[in-house]
């Protein structure tokens, strides 16, 4: 093999082990632990009640202000709790919001600074060591350094990255998966493809990342073909999908179709996975468009099991495919992706009248 190339993926993932057995490892030595979350899931799953009783000898301070796109003022009141109770360790529970300002939180805890210049500055405090357990299978920010937080001044998604913030360990247990509502998990799905999809196609793609592409997305087709049978998903199977796309992008990014779809959330408010899945098929079709050679590779999947991911979406969103960009002033939003650094590791070159094609 002649290309040069780097991969690393250093989190520590234990998939369908005993939850007791992992966290009992994590915790091991120390006694005061944070656990930053959203409000829901935390209590329907019976995490909060599970960690209370089981680990009677442990201090748990509970930070549970996290929105579904935490905002900056969350990640920074996070860590100020964190710092406050002198937590030793912290648990992220829920979806990539709460996995992501989990880890802000856990950078912040050790840094009282403001976010932008934390952000510029390579000079730092170690976060405190973070256990990652989503409660999704779409972002696999459990797998990566990077947590995406709102600035609601500029209307704006940041990626707040440092090279310290990979959790320590990450817990897949699937059980966690069965509380969440079967719309929402669907467009975690659909989010968990967009990231393997465009990880496939991007510029910044190696033989690493395109063996965990590959295979995450066929395990997610596999799964969405079932459901569009019979109703049933294979949430182990998922999560497990979600998680080789979260290390996609750790090594290729995203491309144009997340700039893209950052601008739905941002301004109409449309879930993330629901906003990248709107995006697929045009997405696709710009690629088929430019040529990019590696769409056979998914088509060739595709063939395989007899089942489109453009199908599935269409199953699923029927009518609303259209309704839901009808509102949607495009030219603002390509204009809004083109400025993004996202756009660079789409695979054929970007301009505005191409893309805005795609949504006449």
């Amino acid at each position: 093999m002649s290309e040069s190339f780097f991969f690393h993926s250093p989190v520590k993932v234990f998939v369908e082990k005993d939850p007791y057995e992992v966290l009992s490892d994590f915790l091991s030595d120390s006694c005061r632990i944070g656990v930053v979350s959203g409000k829901v899931a935390i209590l329907k799953t019976g995490f909060k009640e599970f960690l209370l009783k089981r680990f009677p000898d442990k201090e748990f301070f509970f930070y549970d202000d996290i929105s579904e796109n935490p905002r900056i003022n969350e990640v920074i009141k996070g860590g100020r709790f964190l710092r406050d109770s002198k937590v030793e360790k912290v648990i992220a529970f829920g979806g990539g919001s709460a996995l992501d300002a989990g880890k802000a939180c856990s950078i912040f805890a050790t840094n009282n600074r403001p976010f932008y210049e934390l952000m510029a500055d390579n000079n730092y405090e170690k976060p405190i060591p973070l256990l990652a357990v989503p409660t999704t299978c779409g972002t696999g920010s459990e797998m990566n350094h990077y947590s995406i937080i709102t600035d609601l001044e500029k209307m704006d998604k940041v990626n707040f990255k440092k090279p310290d913030l990979f959790p320590k360990y990450a817990m897949l247990w699937s059980e966690y998966l069965k509380s969440l509502d079967e719309t929402l998990l669907l467009w975690t799905v659909y989010d968990a493809f967009s990231h393997a999809m465009e990880g496939y196609l991007s510029k910044r793609s190696n033989p690493f990342s395109d063996i965990l592409a590959i295979e995450a997305m066929r395990l997610i087709l596999t799964n969405l073909k079932s459901y569009s049978n019979s109703k049933k998903l294979n949430l182990s199977k998922l999560l497990f999908a979600s998680s080789l796309s979260g290390a996609v992008i750790l090594h290729t990014g995203t491309t144009i179709l997340h700039a893209l779809g950052y601008y739905l959330t941002n301004v109409h408010g449309i879930q993330h996975g629901l906003a990248n899945a709107l995006l697929i098929p045009r997405y696709l079709m710009m690629c088929e468009g430019k040529g990019v050679e590696k769409i056979d590779v998914i088509r060739n999947i595709e063939k395989e099991l007899h089942f489109s991911i453009v199908d599935s979406i269409k199953d699923v969103l029927g009518d609303r495919l259209i309704k839901l960009l009808s509102g949607v002033d495009t030219e603002k939003m390509v204009d809004y992706a083109l400025n993004k650094p996202n756009s660079l590791s789409t695979p054929f070159v970007v301009t505005k009248d191409y893309i805005l094609r795609h949504f006449s």
